[in-house]
């Protein structure tokens, strides 16, 4: 039943379509020995126009290491499957010894594949490696994607094996008369996946028997649901997501239920930097945007998490906008800022001051400054209040030109001002808002 469990298994998630190049990745364990055995089985219901194995030589458990390449070396001999070897330096680099080895294991995968001009990578993963990788996913905290585990096919990587147990694999070299080794790795505690395998799954399978399928039945399940949540998530990055930012606005937000509230962000920040955003920095995202208040938020890989004048954005780290002063002493005069242009000529626009006072001082621009308050004619307010009440972001303040004569802020941009008389001639201000392509979705 092996054989055909694994057909079954390619042949419901299309993991090797007809005439492909299939480069078996081969440790000489178990899985994969039996994964190269029974592919050389079904080579011809497959269809496969080539088969090749690859092993990696981490150099991580001295003689063993070296048995392990001697091992892989003489069954493809005797099996007639042409072999690629390559020794690699693993280097932590603040990673677990596990994760790089990995890293570098996959790095030599892609290697091969492209020389060889292979098409896809055949996995050993199983159904108990699976449901380990679920347990461990779990037991860290995670969410749907941790809890599904690893899919059946990635990209070019495919795992034939996804639907069997390890059971059944060692039941299959028994009958087969296959010949593997033993990572002596593999018996040590002190790594987490063995500590799951050795001491947590057989307690689980003393209440079911069958763990391993209902985990099989249960990311069936989630995967399902991830590939709803994720059309939907599509959908709205579509909408959302423009010029290297996320912007959203929080009424539209709330109204999604909250697990599809955290998958969009997920996948916001997945579609700006290609990295993932932790469980813990999604809960504090949902937070602040329940709260609807002014917050910012760091999410790392250079984002920031921002909550701002109705709107919940992702926008890439900058530092503050520098400091800028001008002097305006002839007319017409044209001033670019960072939110848009100052234009001052005579009589036109808002009345600022007589042309004879503009004459012996000039005007100032300049941004914003903590305690400015604006002139209003019989009295003056805070200028942060007045931001506020015209709703202006926060984060597009200090950006906002501030027009400044004798001391007294006369005019600042979308500021509700009093309308002021001046005789002729005067000095007027126009302002134009910069529309920028790369703005913000959702402006």
């Amino acid at each position: 039943m092996f054989k055909e469990k694994v057909l079954s298994t390619c042949r419901r998630f299309n993991l090797i379509p007809p005439g492909s190049k299939l480069l078996v990745a081969l440790s000489g364990g178990p899985d994969s020995v039996a994964l190269l055995n029974v592919l050389l089985e079904l080579r011809g219901e497959l269809q496969l126009s080539s088969l090749a194995a690859v092993h990696v030589n981490h150099q991580l458990r001295g003689a063993e290491s070296e048995r392990d390449e001697r091992f892989v070396k003489e069954l493809c001999g005797q099996l007639g499957v042409p072999l690629f070897t390559e020794r690699v330096t693993v280097n932590p680099k603040g990673k677990g010894v596990e994760a790089a080895a990995r890293q570098e294991r996959y790095r030599v995968f892609d290697r091969v594949l492209r020389l060889w001009k292979g098409d896809y990578v055949a996995l050993g993963h199983t159904a108990s490696d699976l449901a380990e990788t679920v347990l461990l996913n779990l037991a860290k905290g995670t969410g749907i994607r941790g809890l599904r585990g690893f899919l059946p096919k990635r990209d070019r990587y495919v795992r034939p094996l996804f639907e069997v147990t390890r059971r059944e694999v060692e039941e299959y070299l028994e009958l087969k008369g296959l010949p593997y080794i033993v990572d002596s790795s593999n018996l040590s505690t002190d790594f987490e996946r063995n500590l799951i395998r050795i001491e947590v799954v057989p307690r689980l399978r003393r209440l079911n028997p069958r763990f391993e399928e209902s985990i099989l039945r249960l990311t069936s399940t989630l995967r399902g649901i991830e590939s709803f949540l994720n059309s939907q998530v599509e959908a709205l990055l579509e909408r959302f997501t423009a010029g290297g930012h996320f912007c959203a606005p929080l009424e539209e937000l709330l109204k999604l239920p909250e697990v599809l509230q955290g998958e969009l962000l997920i996948g916001a920040v997945k579609r700006l930097t290609g990295k993932g955003l932790s469980f813990r920095k999604v809960e504090k995202c949902l937070e602040l945007i329940k709260k609807g208040s002014f917050a910012r938020y760091s999410l790392g890989n250079g984002l920031t998490f921002v909550v701002d004048a109705g709107r919940a954005c992702i926008l890439p780290e900058q530092e503050g906008l520098k400091p800028f002063e001008f002097r305006v002493t002839d007319l017409p005069a044209e001033i670019e800022t960072p939110s848009g242009v100052l234009r001052f000529s005579l009589n036109r626009g808002y009345p600022l001051i007589p042309l004879k006072e503009f004459k012996g001082q000039g005007i100032i621009v300049r941004n914003r400054k903590p305690g400015d308050r604006v002139d209003l004619g019989r009295h003056t307010r805070p200028l942060k209040k007045l931001l506020n009440e015209a709703k202006v972001p926060v984060l597009e303040r200090d950006g906002l030109p501030v027009v400044e004569f004798g001391g007294r802020v006369l005019y600042v941009p979308f500021v509700s001002l009093p309308r002021r008389e001046l005789p002729q001639p005067f000095v007027g201000v126009e302002f134009e808002e910069r529309k920028s392509s790369d703005s913000p979705a959702g402006d």
